[in-house]
Formats: C-alpha cells, structure tokens, sequence
C-alpha cells in the first residue's frame, strides 16, 4: 500500500479530479464525503485542499495536498 492509499484509507477525505470541462475523471474517495470535512481535489493541473468550504491551499502535485489535508485532520483530534 502506498503512501497515498494509506492516506485515503485512513482518512475520509473527499477527493475529485475535474477536466477544464468539468467532467469528472475520478469519482470522490471511497468513502461517502463527509458534509464540512477537509476536501481535495484536482482541477486544471492544481490540487486544492478546503477545510469547512475555507479554502486552505493550492498544490501542484497530489501527495503534497494530502499531506497537507492529513495536517488539517490530526489538528482537530
């Protein structure tokens, strides 16, 4: 398991990639989304990572964004 599945698996973050036309690529992570929990997702190249709808952060490369949605997770426990 990698780095990022074991992210994902431990986390529920919301994760999406959109094209530029708005199609989805990726469906959400595999758990349900979770209404106001710490979202990311891909469009146009840039990850974004959401915190509560507050936007948080822009990334260029995925692991970057999940490692910064991980921080956002272990500061609420």
């Amino acid at each position: 398991m990698t780095g990022k599945q074991r992210l994902e698996a431990d986390m529920a973050i919301e994760t999406t990639r959109d094209r530029a036309d708005g199609a989805l690529i990726r469906p959400a992570a595999e758990r349900p989304a979770q209404s106001g929990g710490v979202q990311v997702r891909e469009r146009n190249g840039i990850w974004e990572v959401k915190d509560n709808g507050v936007f948080r952060g822009d990334y260029h490369q995925e692991e970057h964004a999940l490692e910064a949605a991980a921080r956002l997770e272990r500061a609420r426990s």
